[in-house]
């Protein structure tokens, strides 16, 4: 059952805006904060952001019921330990409850400060929680699961031991921090446990199994996805991207792109590739091991056999934010890479993917990278490219995705790369594929009135 969400008298709560990670801020959060701040007097809670984004945020034309940027690091420039820090959220959070008493908070149930919030925040007064997806989802959490307990065994065990040894390990390890978690840093702060049915760490279940109220997702794949993964339908509701709809598409033309264009105006024909952090990977058919030799050597014939196809393209290859604070895996990539040809340029990973998608002509990920959908959104009439050259398990999430080109063969990749080299290729694109003109204001006011 899909929920119809109707507009109707509005109410004003106060509410609580979580930014949560950087890039899927930028991505899409700000759009929502920026429709709930018409409306509601809101208090964000700011994890360090792009100086731009940053003035954005204090523009009140923009953002005129924003009342306070109160600066939040949960995910960045946190270098506390973890006892510290628990300790911290844990009083951080019922302070802020005592002194704010939101109405709604637009958050997630992961992170320890939201865990101590939303239990504060209950015992106070009815609170709503509402989850917003921040891009789409690879799959199911047991594919997920699978994925990342096998990234950890290859990558934090001693490889001379037996692989069911070394993965008996990382199950053992990952309990025993889901454990720690939940149970005794919670006791620790003099608080019970969390007792709940999702994990993060164990990559069990999904938002809305613990306390968020609504899960907001942008397909009907992602509603199903949600679905098998256990969250109940009446928590899932089915709202168009903001890049999709008409006001909030204009909020980003007005604050990102128009400048974007302005200031980076080239006749030069530019491809962007979007390369991702990931140091080893998986075969599809049988989670075989891609080694980091097998990896790193498939990524430079790739983007070889591109800038030998494209001659005369700049390229740009933008690495994933995760690999800023990995100086030797950076560096790896800018000494193969960039002397391949001089019109390559890696640039620095900590930039916005919006910047790069508008420059390039064509948007390439070396996987399936989350930023080739906000792309498909962005500038749905450019050519958009998945690659999956090495057949990587979870890496097909854009098969049959539509506005993005899915390709597993080299053979393909060379065909597609001639008919553009050659004026050949025309994409059929429909900018309105997906309708909607539903707001996070009204997703709150729908909120508040099944809560009555």
């Amino acid at each position: 059952m899909l929920v119809e969400i109707k507009k109707g008298n509005t109410v004003c709560p106060k509410v609580l805006f979580f930014s949560g990670i950087i890039r899927a801020f930028r991505a899409s959060g700000i759009a929502h904060l920026y429709e709930i701040a018409q409306v509601y007097p809101t208090i964000l809670l700011s994890e360090e952001l792009d100086s731009e984004t940053e003035k954005i945020l204090h523009d009140k034309e923009l953002f005129p019921k924003l009342e306070k940027i109160i600066p939040y690091r949960e995910f960045t420039n946190s270098k506390a330990a973890l006892l510290i820090k628990n300790r911290r959220y844990c009083k951080l959070a019922k302070n802020f409850i005592k002194q704010y008493e939101p109405d709604v908070i637009i958050g997630g149930d992961v992170g320890l400060f939201q865990l101590y919030l939303a239990r504060f925040a209950k015992k106070v007064k009815p609170t709503i929680f509402i989850f917003f997806q921040g891009g789409i989802s690879l799959g199911e959490m047991k594919q997920e699961r699978r994925w990342h307990y096998f990234m950890s065994t290859y990558l934090k065990t001693p490889s001379f031991l037996p692989f069911w040894i070394r993965f008996s390990f990382i199950c053992l390890k990952k309990r025993l921090a889901n454990f720690l978690y939940y149970w005794i840093l919670p006791l620790m702060a003099g608080q019970k446990p969390f007792i709940g049915k999702s994990s993060f760490i164990l990559f069990r279940g999904d938002v809305g199994l613990r306390f968020c109220d609504y899960k907001v997702v942008y397909s009907k794949r992602e509603y199903e996805l949600s679905i098998r993964n256990g969250v109940p339908f009446e928590k899932i509701l089915i709202s168009a991207h903001p890049l999709i709809r008409k006001k909030t598409r204009k909020f980003f033309e007005k604050v990102y792109f128009q400048h974007q264009r302005v200031n980076f105006k080239n006749h030069t024909k530019t491809l962007t590739i979007m390369f991702p952090s990931d140091q080893i990977g998986f075969k599809k058919e049988n989670f075989s091991l891609i080694s980091k030799e097998e990896l790193e050597k498939s990524r430079i014939k790739t983007i070889t056999l591109i800038a030998n196809i494209l001659t005369g393209w700049k390229i740009f290859i933008k690495p994933h934010p995760m690999i800023k604070d990995n100086t030797e895996q950076l560096q790896r990539i800018i000494q193969t890479l960039e002397p391949i040809s001089n019109l390559i340029k890696v640039v620095d990973p900590s930039e916005p993917a919006d910047k790069y998608i508008e420059m390039g002509d064509i948007i390439v990920g070396l996987d399936a990278s989350t930023t080739l959908f906000t792309a498909s959104l962005q500038s749905p009439e450019k050519i958009i490219l998945s690659l999956n050259l090495e057949h990587q398990a979870l890496r097909d999430r854009y098969k049959d995705f539509g506005r993005i080109e899915y390709i597993d063969k080299e053979e393909d990749l060379i065909k597609m790369l001639e008919l553009i080299r050659d004026n050949k290729y025309s994409k059929k694109y429909n900018p309105k594929l997906e309708k909607g003109d539903l707001g996070a204001d009204e997703i709150i006011q729908y909120a508040i009135s099944n809560s009555k």
